[in-house]
C-alpha cells in the first residue's frame, strides 16, 4: 500500500560538520517505492532556515528531485505562517485522511498549518515526528540538548494534543539505531563525496561525544511509516507544560489527554538496518 508523505525536516546534510541525519532521511524517503513523497518543508533547527533550505535544494538537486516541492517555512519560535504553513494547509485540505506528516525538527510549520486552517490536524491521516525526553539524556561524556520539541514548546503541545494519531519517537528509543565504522562500508553504492560526508559525521560526533557512532535519530519515524510492526506499541497521555517542553521534557499523566504512541524498542533491529540500507541503495547521487 502506498503511504502519501509531507516531510517537515531541518536538513544540514552537505554543509561542513552539520548533522546528516534529515539528509539520510530525506533519502531513505526517495528509496521507498511504497512512499508518494508530495512535498518537503523545512525549517530551523539544526541550522538557520536559510541554510537548511539551501543545503535540502542542493540535496534535491543530486538526486535529480527538482520536480518535488520545496517550500521554505520557520525561521524562529512562534513565527506567523509561512509559505510552508501555506503548502500544509492547502496539500491536506485537498486530501482529508489521507497525508501523513514525518516531522523531524521544531513543529511550527505544523502549528502554523492549524492556525491556517482549524481542520488541519483532523484531515492528517498520522503524523510521526522525533524528539523529547523522558529524562537527561547522556552519550559518552556529553550531556545532550533536546533541540527539536525545545525549539518552539507551544507548537510541540499543539502537535502533540493533535485530533490525528500521533507517533513520538523519542531520544532514548533512538539509541538503538546508531550507525558505526562498519556501516560505512555498505555505503558503496553512493559516491565518494557523499561517502565523506557520512564519514565526517562520523568522526565530529565521535569526538564530541567520545564514542565509536553516530544516532540515526529522524530515521526511526520514517521506518515507521512502512513498518510499525518493527516497533512496539506504547501508549502515553502526556502532560508536558510549556516549561517542561523548553527542555524538551516529556512529561507523563495516567489519564487525560488523549494518547499518543511512543515506542520504547526496535523489535528487530537487524531487520530495520536492511531496511534502510535497501532504500538507500536505490537512490542515485550525483556530486
Amino acid at each position: 500500500m502506498i503511504e502519501t508523505v509531507i516531510y517537515d525536516c531541518d536538513n544540514m546534510m552537505g554543509l561542513p560538520r552539520e548533522e546528516i541525519d534529515d539528509g539520510l532521511t530525506l533519502l531513505y524517503l526517495l528509496g521507498r517505492s511504497d512512499i508518494e513523497l508530495l512535498g518537503v518543508t523545512t525549517t530551523f533547527g539544526n541550522g538557520p532556515i536559510d541554510r537548511v533550505h539551501r543545503a535540502t535544494d542542493q540535496l534535491l538537486r543530486q538526486v535529480g528531485r527538482e520536480d518535488l516541492p520545496l517550500v521554505k517555512g520557520a525561521g524562529r519560535r512562534g513565527q506567523p505562517p509561512t509559505a510552508a504553513a501555506r503548502f500544509l494547509a492547502q496539500t491536506v485540505a485537498a486530501r482529508p485522511g489521507k497525508v501523513t506528516l514525518l516531522a523531524t525538527g521544531p513543529l511550527g510549520n505544523l502549528a502554523a498549518a492549524a492556525e491556517l486552517d482549524p481542520d488541519f490536524f483532523r484531515n492528517l491521516k498520522a503524523i510521526a515526528c522525533m524528539g523529547g525526553y523522558l529524562y537527561p539524556l547522556r552519550i559518552g561524556w556529553r550531556s545532550i540538548d533536546e533541540l527539536n520539541l525545545s525549539a518552539d514548546p507551544e507548537a510541540t503541545l499543539r502537535v502533540l494534543h493533535a485530533a490525528c494519531p500521533v507517533t513520538l519517537m523519542n531520544a532514548h528509543v533512538c539509541l538503538q539505531a546508531p550507525f558505526r565504522w562498519r556501516d560505512l562500508q555498505r555505503l558503496d553504492f553512493w559516491p565518494t563525496e557523499i561517502r565523506r560526508m557520512v564519514r565526517n559525521w562520523l568522526l565530529a560526533f565521535g569526538l564530541y561525544c567520545g564514542v565509536r557512532e553516530f544516532y540515526l535519530w529522524d530515521l526511526l519515524p520514517a521506518v515507521y511509516l512502512s513498518y510499525p510492526e518493527l516497533f512496539d506499541e506504547n501508549p502515553v497521555r502526556v502532560d508536558s507544560d510549556v516549561a517542561d517542553m523548553e527542555d524538551g521534557m516529556v512529561v507523563l499523566a495516567e489519564e487525560g489527554c488523549a494518547p499518543i504512541d511512543m515506542p520504547t524498542r526496535i523489535r528487530d533491529p537487524q531487520r530495520f538496518r536492511e531496511v534502510l540500507f535497501r532504500a538507500w541503495s536505490r537512490v542515485r547521487i550525483s556530486v
